[in-house]
């Protein structure tokens, strides 16, 4: 066991996770590891800020949920910080990250969408761009998931989506995005929509260049 001394980052983290979330997380895996919490420990406390992000989502407290959905994405990378910094990594660990990494986009997008719901200006438009983000998000996540169960590697988005990989590739960076959406969304609504309408096609975009470019790569 060495709390303090393995580097901490994976080739699939994005230029958010590189620049700001590790930075933080750090911080936290540390005396968490040297405590005794287990990985899964920090997955759930994780899961418990995403919620607590989505409620302040529904309840159209934007500021809020877009903060805590951020400190939801730094604290998803306490788990396997301490997995690496003790050696008790998991094949159960990793599956129960992704899950909960999973169930805390969505259920943010879902929020989001409820929380348009509720105004005058967007409920009949909400749920229509909550369903195409939904979409998206699940088919770029779901791609870089085979790319890992056929390969055996994380998937490089640094490397091989340069652009995207500072647009939307990556959680890290579409949770960031959001968080700077839904406080910006605190004086008008409507840049709530529209980010998520900007974002939400981008991802789109990202997930045809991904076939495109994987064909080659994973054929070779």
């Amino acid at each position: 066991m060495n709390p303090d001394g393995p580097a901490l980052t994976k080739s699939s983290d994005g230029p958010v996770s590189l620049l700001i979330n590790r930075r933080i997380s750090a911080r936290f895996s540390g005396p968490m590891a040297r405590a005794g919490f287990s990985p899964n420990a920090a997955t759930a406390i994780a899961l418990l800020i995403g919620v607590g992000a989505c409620a302040a989502w529904a309840a159209q407290i934007w500021w809020a949920g877009g903060l805590l959905m951020q400190f939801s994405s730094v604290f998803s990378g306490v788990d396997g910080e301490i997995a690496r910094r003790t050696g008790k990594a998991s094949g159960y660990g990793d599956f129960f990250d992704t899950v909960v990494d999973r169930l805390v986009e969505y259920a943010g997008v879902a929020a989001i969408a409820y929380g348009l719901a509720q105004t005058d200006r967007w409920d009949e438009w909400a749920w229509p761009l909550g369903v195409f983000a939904l979409g998206a998000t699940f088919m770029l996540a779901a791609s870089a998931e085979k790319y890992r169960s056929v390969m055996h590697e994380n998937y490089p988005k640094r490397q091989f989506e340069p652009l995207f990989a500072y647009l939307v590739s990556g959680r890290d960076v579409r949770v960031f995005y959001l968080a700077v959406i839904s406080v910006a969304a605190t004086w008008n609504v409507d840049v709530m929509f529209w980010g998520v309408a900007v974002i939400t096609a981008l991802v789109h975009l990202n997930f045809v260049y991904r076939v495109m470019i994987l064909r080659g790569r994973m054929e070779t």
